[in-house]
């Protein structure tokens, strides 16, 4: 009896592991963040707190110093914009109109300071 019951305890083990193994991953790789319109109705909750915030690049908003890398823009969903300054490396895939999510603070005043900026890919790559 013990040796048909130690094959499958080890089954299970190694299965429950492998399955940790992919929520951990999974759960690592999601994106949540805040339409632009969510950041500023609760400026005062997440000034100074990391935050991820996701719309579409306003054409005619960049601005790009290439000499100190840095970029300033406007991200907006239907209802409302807001000012984001970066500073570093632009990814290639950056444009006005794209949709993309930054990261970073909300410092108030409708100005955002992002650390990263994660653009999504276009529909031509789904």
């Amino acid at each position: 009896m013990k040796s048909k019951f130690k094959p499958i305890l080890i089954s299970m083990v190694v299965l429950s592991v492998i399955a940790y193994l992919i929520y951990t991953g999974l759960r690592d790789t999601m994106t949540y963040y805040l339409t632009v319109s969510e950041v500023l109705a609760q400026t005062a909750e997440n000034q100074d707190q990391t935050l991820r915030v996701g719309g579409n690049v306003a054409p005619g908003s960049v601005r790009w110093d290439p000499k100190n890398l840095i970029l300033i823009f406007v991200i907006q969903d239907e209802n409302a914009g807001i000012t984001i300054n970066y500073r570093g490396v632009v990814p290639d895939s950056f444009k006005p109109g794209r949709e993309v999510v930054v990261e970073g603070t909300y410092t108030g005043n409708g100005t955002f300071n992002a650390t990263t900026i994660m653009p999504k890919c276009a529909s031509k790559y789904a």
